[in-house]
This record gives C-alpha cells, structure tokens and sequence, in this order.
C-alpha cells in the first residue's frame, strides 16, 4: 500500500514533485497515461502507474534519490549541492519540502 507523501520523478525531466495526499495524484495525474512516471513513496517503495493502478518497481538506492535531490536542487538555484545528503528516505523527503517552499 502506497505511503504518502510520495515524490514524483518523471523519466525525462530532472526536477522532482513532492505530492503529500491521494487527492493532489488526482488532481494531477490519475488521468494521464503516467508510464513515464517514477513514484517513491514514504517508506522508500517504488510504483509506477499502470492502466489505472500503483505498479510496484525496483527500489531506488539512497544514493541515486539523493544525486537526483542534488539536480533538482541546482535547477531551482541552490548552490553547494554537492554537500547535499540524507541518511534515509525520511530526510530525502525532508530535503525535497524544503527545497519546495523556497
């Protein structure tokens, strides 16, 4: 069962989205053909949403969410990303809220 939040990394875009409830993947992309999608929950599962429903997917390791954290982060100004890091997928999302309300 799907952990919200959940970041959202599409395929050919570097930036992530940070979707914090079932209604705002509603809003935004129940009606898409969202293949093109990974989704990471909070606990760290991985999905990608196929004909309707939540396919489960290859976890990501630690260290690519946070190389994709570091692009993310450089795309929207942030400097010294380099010495952007997380312990666990807790502060991943920790990381991407903030990065969000700025």
């Amino acid at each position: 069962m799907l952990q919200w939040p959940v970041m959202i990394k599409h395929t050919d875009d570097d930036l992530l989205q940070l979707l914090d409830s079932p209604e705002q993947w509603r809003q935004e992309y129940e009606q898409l053909q969202a293949n093109s999608l990974t989704i990471i929950d909070a606990e760290g599962l991985c999905y990608h949403w196929q004909q309707g429903e939540f396919v489960a997917a290859p976890r990501i390791p630690l260290e690519q969410l946070i190389a994709w954290l570091r692009v993310h982060a450089s795309l929207n100004g942030h400097c010294c990303t380099a010495k952007l890091g997380a312990n666990n997928i807790k502060q991943v999302f920790e990381i991407l809220r903030y990065l969000e309300q700025e």
